[in-house]
């Protein structure tokens, strides 16, 4: 076990090494930059991507903190369908399933951070921010591309000025805005497993300062895992969604933008195999002597997109939200932000772990959540000091109604008909300021106290336990950032930064230790970058190097007899990585992109956590990623011809977060293409797409009953979608 002093010299020692690093860069970058000669052509250059990661609008390029930002036609030309995609175009970042949920929800791992079960009282590592709006659950999360205008990726904690569960990043997901000028849009998308996707807008200006935008969209395909007892292919989508926005100008000084929309999906169910079965196990072993319905290796999957069946798996997601921002620029230096929301949605998921329809082991969920929030902002300049200040607050009281049913039927009172209540009130208070110093030399500096105070209920209707839990968490999370523009073009930085997710309550009704407390976790980022626009703006290249001291880490643990999922702290471990992005203009018609991210993670100390040791591998950590890409255009006819290609890789990770049920998963790539005819005018386009373009069998997620554990019997896998082929036309108008 290494002491806290070492491990505090070695991330001291770790950041001086990157911060010189960074310096020394950039003096020797920003020499030859200033001596290049002007492009030939002046559209030779990298789009400017303005982002608010800082909660202003800022050049992607001046702001220091590790981000990712892909605009709308960034979006289509890549490919990504939905945030699934995420992970397809950042270094270090994941996006895979997690357990007892559809295939429209799922988990978000940055540098390793994230939260790989659903429920409840388990809070995600990674934010989630719709419009600035976060969203407390994982339920859905995986959102389809729909008129968004952007999608921010932060890198590392960003708590100072995000707050809740950002320990790990966050995820900004940015729509377009009405505007006053009367159009829309039609597209339209056909292609494999009878796919038929629909999205449509239109602005309508209903006076010189009142707008309105009206979205819908109709998304549906058949699922391709093929059952072998029935006709309920896995993987399938049926999702509507509709969305009302008003843009109100109501002085010179005032806007007021409100938002409502209404999302419904249904599926069959996470797209999964059954890839083992041991008949010596616990569960097996009794369905097979009480019932004489053997269950055992003949069910195990005959390949990668087939399963049994049989069963009543699926997933249903019904939910609106309504939001109001109103922003007031109170004078040339000062402007207030209002930012109010409310949500709710049902959701039902049924899910079978033996892959058949026979009650080996399955769970029913029925839950719903809602959340309301209000965060107050005050934007300013004082001279030569930037800054942002707030309050934040969240409420949120999700429940949980669940039937378990197993082989034990008649033994025990089955099905257990378990519920869990939870009561979460959030309250926060942040402020960061940018001093310039000088005019090349700034200095950020901010600080967030957060107070999260929780009450949980749960029990056993059939045996009539009940038990409660509450308790109250409170932090200050402090931010330092050094920045240094060499030229307008290159800039350094380096940045200490506190990270914080508060404990909580182990709300359940049998084996794990319910109703007890478990501690908050912490971590601190140690980070230095290089951001620069070299050869008059025609090659970006950012470099980052980071290391992670992290302290009583979150980890989810399951209770081996009953099954019960609970959260243990474990001790401490750390990482240290690095990430590179670059893009280049290389000719009139030709650009390229390219990410690559490393990180070693490891365990330093597990204190009394069961179901792990200091050598376990750290999951959803693939020790590399990486992404290459190119995209052609050129004027053909009367309009423009548009081929890009894109190429990602994740190395192997695990699945869950204890070794007796983590999956190791095999590294893998993905290819994708497009290739899209635009109208001189771009009121039209005619594309042909193609999502895993080599048709690479792979996993995105798993769980093992069987090989380690003697319970249930069964491990399972997720699997990834196959080669899909798509034909797309968006029509302005």
């Amino acid at each position: 076990m290494k002491s806290k002093s070492a491990s505090s010299i070695r991330s001291i020692r770790l950041m001086a090494g990157i911060a010189v690093v960074a310096v020394q860069a950039g003096a020797f970058i920003s020499a030859p930059v200033q001596a290049q000669a002007k492009a030939n052509k002046a559209d030779m250059v990298l789009e400017e991507i303005i982002v608010t990661a800082e909660k202003r609008s800022e050049n992607l390029q001046e702001t220091p903190i590790a981000i990712s930002a892909v605009t709308s036609d960034d979006i289509r030309n890549m490919n990504i369908e939905s945030l699934l995609d995420v992970g397809s175009f950042v270094p270090n970042v994941l996006v895979g399933s997690q357990t007892l949920t559809g295939s429209n929800s799922g988990g978000f791992y940055i540098r390793g951070i994230g939260q790989d079960r659903s429920g409840i009282t388990f809070d995600q590592g990674v934010g989630l921010y719709v419009d600035g709006v976060f969203m407390s659950r994982s339920d859905s999360s995986l959102l389809s591309i729909l008129d968004v205008e952007r999608i921010e990726v932060l890198r590392g904690p960003q708590g100072t000025l995000f707050g809740k569960n950002t320990i790990g990043g966050a995820i900004q997901y940015i729509t377009k805005q009405p505007t006053g000028e009367l159009g829309g849009y039609v597209d339209a998308t056909v292609g494999s497993f009878d796919r038929l996707d629909i999205k449509a807008g239109i602005n309508i200006p209903l006076t010189e300062k009142l707008f309105a935008k009206v979205t819908v969209g109709s998304l549906e395909r058949k699922g391709f895992i093929e059952h072998i007892a029935d006709n309920r292919p896995d993987g399938d989508d049926n999702t509507q969604i509709g969305r009302l926005q008003l843009r109100a100008l109501v002085s010179d000084t005032i806007t007021v933008d409100l938002s409502a929309s209404k999302t419904k999906s249904h599926n069959n169910g996470r797209a999964y195999i059954v890839d083992f079965i041991d008949p010596s196990d616990l569960f097996i072993s009794v369905h097979n002597a009480k019932t004489g319905e053997i269950y055992d290796e003949r069910y195990v999957s005959p390949d990668s997109y087939t399963r049994y069946g049989g069963d009543e798996s699926g997933y249903d997601y019904d939910g609106f939200a309504l939001s109001g921002v109103v922003t007031a620029e109170l004078s040339e230096t000062f402007t207030v932000k209002s930012i109010s929301s409310y949500m709710e949605a049902d959701v039902y998921s049924a899910n079978d772990w033996d892959g058949t329809g026979f009650n080996v082991y399955d769970i029913v969920n029925n839950r719903k959540i809602d959340q309301f929030s209000q965060e107050l902002q005050l934007e300013g300049t004082l001279g030569d000091l930037q800054f942002v200040t707030g309050l934040y607050y969240l409420k949120e009281t999700p429940t949980d109604d669940s039937e378990i049913t197993t082989a034990f039927d008649g033994t025990y009172p089955v099905p257990r008909s378990v519920y869990q209540r939870q009561t979460v009130e959030s309250y926060a208070a942040f402020a960061q300021g940018t001093y310039n110093v000088t005019d090349n030399f700034s200095v950020t500096a901010g600080i967030r106290y957060s107070k999260d105070k929780k009450s949980g209920v749960g029990g056993r209707i059939n045996t009539g336990f009940e038990g409660t839990g509450e308790g109250s968490w409170d932090n200050f999370s402090p931010r330092l950032t050094l920045e240094y523009q060499w030229t307008p073009d290159v800039m350094t930085y380096a940045s200490v930064t506190k990270g914080f997710r508060s404990g909580g309550i182990n709300v359940g009704d049998r084996g794990a230790p319910i109703f007890t407390q478990y501690d908050p976790e912490t971590v601190w980022n140690y980070e230095a970058g290089i951001r620069s626009d070299l050869f008059d703006n025609r090659v970006r290249l950012n470099l980052t190097g980071f290391h992670m001291e992290y302290t009583d880490q979150q980890l989810t643990a399951l209770e081996p007899i009953s099954l019960a999922t609970y959260i243990q702290n474990v001790g401490d471990s750390h990482r240290t990585g690095f990430e590179a992005e670059a893009w280049a203009v290389v000719t009139e018609n030709l650009k390229l992109r390219g990410t690559f991210g490393y990180i070693n993670a490891k365990y330093d100390d597990v204190g009394t956590a069961t179901g792990i040791t200091v050598d376990s591998r750290v999951f959803r950590t693939p020790e590399f990623t990486y992404s290459v890409g190119a995209t052609y255009e050129a004027d053909v006819g009367e309009g423009s011809m548009l081929a890009s290609v894109n190429y990602d890789y994740r190395a192997k990770q695990g699945t869950t977060s204890t070794d007796a049920n983590s999956v190791l998963l095999d590294g893998y790539g993905l290819m994708s293409a497009r290739l899209q005819y635009t109208s001189k005018d771009e009121v039209w386009s005619l594309a042909l797409a193609a999502t895993n373009l080599l048709d690479k069998e792979y996993f995105i997620g798993g769980m093992d009953f069987a090989r380690v554990e003697s319970v249930i019997g069964v491990s399972m896998l997720d699997v990834g979608r196959p080669r899909e082929i798509s034909v797309n036309l968006l029509y302005n108008f």
